[in-house]
């Protein structure tokens, strides 16, 4: 809307100085280069000379320009979902597939759910199936993979912009095999940034899941090809258990381990051991996060 504004004060300054007000005698390149530099697409529709009586050294010149393009009705970039949904409120209850500016500058598409408790989440890590593989590389953490629409990790980096500047809410909903489902919830979440190898921070817990990032609080990020866990020796959690994530020696939850379709017993699958008190594989896992006020 502000870019289309413009385009009508340019518009009016060029007809006054071609009825003879010389506001600016480069009026014409001024609003061609306004066109080109804008996000909008432009052509002249049509141009002609109208002479006026008497005839002496006035004229008229009329030109019309045809822009064509989509209008941002938010001009303002929302750096995550809660944003988005405040410059919005008619997206509650709308959950899908959103563009953010996490560092209000580079565009990241995720998932927002704007329906879990008034909704404005930013969702972090998304499983609905097993087509998508999670057992990946620490850069492939560092920048985030995936299609939000169905399985996806944020990446930590954008993780790491997200709860660096706010305090933080964070959300686990899971969902067994047999339909059951559960939630854990943290007061406060962070993740560190790289050079402290994105140390996970969660406290103020409550939820019907029980408390299974206890034993990883304040763990580093291990993958199959950076061992950050407390393990020792040449043992890598990420690489036992087929995952990546906040691993002490090694863990009670293991949310990017990988996907079986159905609910095996095993440690290297996604599991939160503190729901059951066993290693059961989960059929969907959802992380979400937004600020606490």
């Amino acid at each position: 809307m502000k870019a289309i504004l413009e385009a009508i004060c340019l518009c009016l300054a060029f007809s006054m100085y071609c009825h003879g007000h010389n506001i600016n005698p480069h009026i014409q390149g001024m609003l061609e280069k306004f066109f080109k530099t804008k996000k909008v697409l432009w052509k002249p529709r049509e141009l002609h000379i109208e002479s006026e009586i008497p005839i002496d050294l006035k004229v008229k010149v009329l030109s019309t320009y045809e822009m064509k393009g989509v209008v941002d009705k938010y001009p303002q970039k929302a750096k995550d979902c809660s944003e988005l949904l405040k410059a919005d409120p008619k997206r509650k209850g709308k959950d899908g597939v959103y563009v953010i500016y996490p560092d209000l500058h580079n565009r990241k598409e995720v998932f927002c759910d704007m329906t879990t408790e008034g909704g404005g989440w930013t969702v972090i890590q998304r499983r609905r199936d097993g087509s998508t593989d999670f057992y990946r590389t620490w850069k492939e953490y560092k920048h985030g993979f995936g299609d939000p629409s169905k399985n996806y990790w944020i990446g930590n980096d954008v993780m790491h912009t997200l709860t660096n500047s706010t305090t933080q809410l964070l959300r686990v909903d899971l969902q067994r095999f047999n339909g059951e489902k559960g939630y854990a919830k943290y007061s406060r979440f962070s993740v560190d940034n790289e050079s402290s190898k994105y140390q996970l921070s969660a406290s103020g817990f409550s939820g019907t899941i029980g408390d299974a990032l206890n034993y990883q609080n304040n763990m580093k990020f291990t993958t199959k090809d950076q061992d950050n866990d407390r393990h020792g020796g040449n043992y890598n959690c990420a690489h036992a258990w087929h995952g990546a994530w906040w691993y002490d020696a090694c863990h009670h939850s293991n949310l990017n381990g990988l996907y079986t379709s159905s609910a095996q017993i095993s440690a290297k699958h996604p599991v939160w051991h503190s729901w059951k008190d066993k290693h059961e594989a989960l059929k969907r896992t959802q992380m979400m996060i937004r600020p606490s006020k």
